[in-house]
């Protein structure tokens, strides 16, 4: 019984780093904001991000394993096209997905994502196949592998503008809200000069 909202900004490099920096606020919180989360990732290590803590001027060096993903469920899942549809302007693939997850007989449940995802949005290329790595890697965290071949044959692929999920205990919404073209400091893409590496985090 907690709700959480929360809003994050994506800044991606014409060279395809990334930064992001989510703001949550948590009912388990009194709906206070929490401190921002800082993410940097760099396009020659795709394997690695680094999360920046500001208050404590330190950062942690965090590297991906497919292995990590795994969540030990057995899921199965089904995957429809809707329909084309716009949203904020960009043209989007519909596409609903039902998937069922089990492990043994602790856990049993059904949800269905409803997803929303264009090719118009402007990303590098770079930054589009560390997504869709990053989605192949996933296993059965939200819908079985083989559905990520069956968004791209239905044309449900690019950059997802919309998710909504609904379960017997989860209802969640990600939504693009939006786009548009900055001059950013090179800076804002490296740690901080004077932060120390902190090994005992992450």
């Amino acid at each position: 019984n907690i709700s959480m909202n929360g809003v994050t900004k994506m800044y991606v490099s014409p060279k395809g780093d990334m930064r992001s920096e989510m703001n949550l606020t948590s009912s388990a919180n009194s709906n206070k904001t929490s401190a921002p989360i800082v993410l940097i990732a760099h396009t020659d290590k795709p394997g690695e991000s680094i999360l920046i803590d500001d208050s404590a001027k330190t950062y942690t060096v965090n590297h991906i394993d497919a292995t990590d993903l795994n969540t030990g469920f057995k899921t199965e899942s089904t995957a429809t096209k809707i329909g084309e549809e716009k949203i904020l302007g960009f043209n989007c693939v519909h596409a609903k997905i039902i998937s069922n997850k089990k492990m043994g007989s602790f856990f049993n449940e059904t949800d269905t994502i409803d997803l929303w995802r264009s090719n118009d949005v402007p990303i590098q290329a770079t930054v589009k196949d560390l997504m869709n790595q990053f989605e192949s890697r996933t296993g059965n965290f939200m819908y079985s592998k083989e559905v990520t071949d069956q968004l791209k044959q239905m044309g449900c692929e690019g950059f997802m503008i919309k998710l909504t999920m609904n379960g017997k205990d989860v209802s969640m919404v990600l939504q693009l809200t939006k786009v548009e073209h900055r001059n950013l400091p090179s800076d804002i893409f490296q740690i901080p000069a004077g932060y120390k590496e902190d090994k005992n985090g992450m």
